[in-house]
């Protein structure tokens, strides 16, 4: 089996705009708000301009139940594939 990020600390690992799936099934969406810095998924992963889709924010650091699996980063698929960071 390939192995796949997880992260399950709260630490600065994660990039606005990753997509992540946890420990309960759920997909949450990185976000660049200082306190609300998870979000529910939306349409798309990526922008008009070809950068990542970045939501507002809508809940705290700890709202999504650890381990998180890292899926998308920059608007990219990435489930699967180890990363650094």
């Amino acid at each position: 089996m390939d192995e796949v990020h997880k992260v399950t600390s709260l630490d600065e690992t994660w990039r606005p705009g990753d997509v992540v799936f946890d420990a309960q099934g759920d997909i949450w969406v990185r976000s660049d708000h200082p306190k609300w810095v998870w979000s529910y998924p939306g349409g798309s992963t990526r922008s008009s301009h070809g950068g990542p889709v970045v939501p507002d924010g809508s809940v705290e650091e700890a709202a999504p139940c650890r381990p998180l699996v890292l899926l998308v980063r920059d608007g990219q698929a990435v489930a699967g594939r180890l990363l650094q960071g």
